[in-house]
């Protein structure tokens, strides 16, 4: 059965900037002498530039202050760091679609370990993935960036489960980003969101 979808990138589309900077900025903030950890990814990057580590060891390092913050300090992040930066136009966006009987998805490169705790009015949350023990959300980063091409493996893959077809003429997708072109295509309406200001015209992708 056919289906209209939309989906929505986060960083920069529904909110202004980085969550993941805003993540190590909260952390730092509430431990100042955790500013030294930043040394272990300073020297890691260049690493991973020249093939010698992987891009997950790169991210896991930046990620680290899931591996000190219980669930109750995660949420406390999300609505006091994040849900002050969204844009408001896109929200209502989102919402119109939801309302308008879309299927409603938020895909991005951030993790799911703090985007679980938006409660937007979306079907399903779709970011990249790190190892949770004993219920805990840690740093480690299990499987790929959920980015680039990586999205439309995951969207298809939620698809398929439900039993559905892009309604490809009449869905959207919306991204302040060239990497999530191959998202972009999946859909005929192709949004582009002002990392200014949240101001949405069309993607214009060309061939």
């Amino acid at each position: 059965m056919k289906q209209k979808f939309a989906f929505f990138d986060f960083d920069d589309t529904l909110i202004h900037g980085d969550s993941g900077k805003a993540l190590l900025k909260y952390y730092i903030k509430k431990h100042p002498l955790a500013v030294f950890r930043l040394l272990k990814i300073v020297v890691l990057f260049p690493l991973y530039l020249i093939g010698i580590v992987k891009f997950q060891t790169v991210k896991s390092s930046w990620l680290f202050p899931m591996d000190h913050l219980n669930d109750d300090e995660i949420n406390e992040f999300y609505q006091t760091c994040l849900v002050p930066k969204y844009y408001s136009n896109v929200i209502a966006e989102l919402k119109n679609k939801k309302r308008e009987g879309y299927k409603v998805y938020i895909c991005s490169a951030s993790i799911e370990g703090y985007l679980r705790f938006c409660d937007l009015p979306v079907n399903g949350i779709l970011g990249t993935k790190t190892e949770v023990v004993n219920g805990k959300y840690t740093s480690k980063m299990i499987g790929k960036n959920c980015k680039n091409e990586e999205k439309v493996v995951r969207l298809n893959r939620v698809i398929k489960q439900l039993n559905l077809v892009i309604d490809y003429e009449n869905s959207y997708a919306y991204s302040d980003s060239v990497h999530d072109i191959p998202m972009l295509k999946m859909v005929k309406n192709r949004v582009k969101i002002n990392k200014k200001n949240g101001e949405m015209t069309p993607f214009i992708i060309e061939e």
